[in-house]
């Protein structure tokens, strides 16, 4: 079993989340990965990531709806955080740029569903569109992904507007998923993903494999459309920049993707060169299950973890 999986094994106990969860206890991990409860919170640090040359993803962390009228929560909240950005003067030019997952808008609903999900993110990519931004449709383990690459390509058409999807390399379809999306001028945004994904790798070193043969699809077809590399391995950064400095790609044809509170230094090197570095801003009161993602990437952190279990 590796540290990742043991860490998602430790956190799943009801014990470590509460501990975790006391006011306090996980504060310092949580302050360094999530930009806060609140969209103020959020919005303060998209403020700040901006005037430093950055570009921002913000996602909002709550739990997927039990009914309808948690779903039209989820998307009114959503609009919101559009209207909120076009007021701060961050939506211009797509500088913020909001990542939405079908899920939080009811996809599991019984008699709603990922068609339903699809025509409440339908009213949120317009009022971004509205707005001057755009929206990213996230990647999500428990739906199909190319039931989520269908929605992506219905929402694009019915609204006409630029609709990009993340995907995970670690998903063996994902470059083929790559090739046909980037051949329709689809933005993507590449995400290594974690193992244990339904047709996914079996290694961790078969994920960077795949990592790299993805980036060079998207990156053989860059600018048109401009590719979001989010991965914060310093080996898959450097891969990256060599083939796009092969093909003769600019600073402005190749985003950097990279969490909030990771790999700092690179965010500036990219930024401070011209280039496009856009941080995934999470916010919200959920924050625990993505911590516990987050985490499982980031084995040194799994010690607070477990001298939380053994708390009596």
């Amino acid at each position: 079993m590796t540290a990742a999986q043991t860490l998602i094994r430790v956190a799943k106990d009801p014990r470590v989340r509460a501990v975790v969860q006391t006011p306090g206890y996980g504060e310092r991990i949580n302050r360094r990965h999530i930009a806060g409860e609140h969209l103020r919170d959020a919005l303060e640090e998209a403020g700040e990531l901006l005037v430093r040359g950055r570009l921002v993803s913000l996602a909002q962390l709550r739990p997927d709806p039990l009914d309808l009228t948690e779903a039209k929560d989820r998307r009114k909240r959503l609009r919101k955080l559009v209207r909120r950005l076009e007021q701060a003067g961050y939506s211009a030019g797509a500088r913020a740029e909001v990542s939405v997952r079908l899920g939080q808008l009811g996809a599991h609903l019984r008699g709603h569903g990922l068609a339903g999900a699809r025509r409440m993110a339908a009213e949120v990519v317009a009022a971004a569109t509205a707005a001057g931004t755009r929206v990213t449709v996230e990647a999500e383990p428990d739906l199909d992904q190319g039931h989520l690459i269908d929605a992506v390509l219905s929402l694009r058409e019915q609204t006409d507007a630029d609709v990009a999807i993340a995907l995970p390399a670690a998903r063996l379809r994902t470059q083929d998923d790559c090739r046909q999306l980037a051949a329709q001028g689809v933005r993507v945004r590449l995400e290594s993903g974690r193992l244990g994904l339904p047709g996914g790798c079996a290694r961790r070193r078969e994920v960077d494999r795949s990592y790299v043969r993805c980036l060079q699809v998207l990156l053989a077809a860059a600018p048109h459309p401009v590719p979001t590399i989010a991965t914060g391995d310093p080996r898959l950064c450097d891969i990256a920049e060599h083939v796009a400095d092969r093909r003769g790609l600019g600073p402005g044809d190749v985003e950097y993707g990279l969490a909030y509170g990771q790999r700092i230094r690179r965010q500036t090197a990219v930024a401070d060169r011209g280039g496009l570095a856009r941080i995934y801003l999470p916010f919200g009161p959920d924050w625990y299950p993505y911590l516990v993602e987050r985490m499982a990437q980031m084995p040194s952190e799994m010690p607070n973890l477990l001298r939380a279990r053994t708390s009596p």
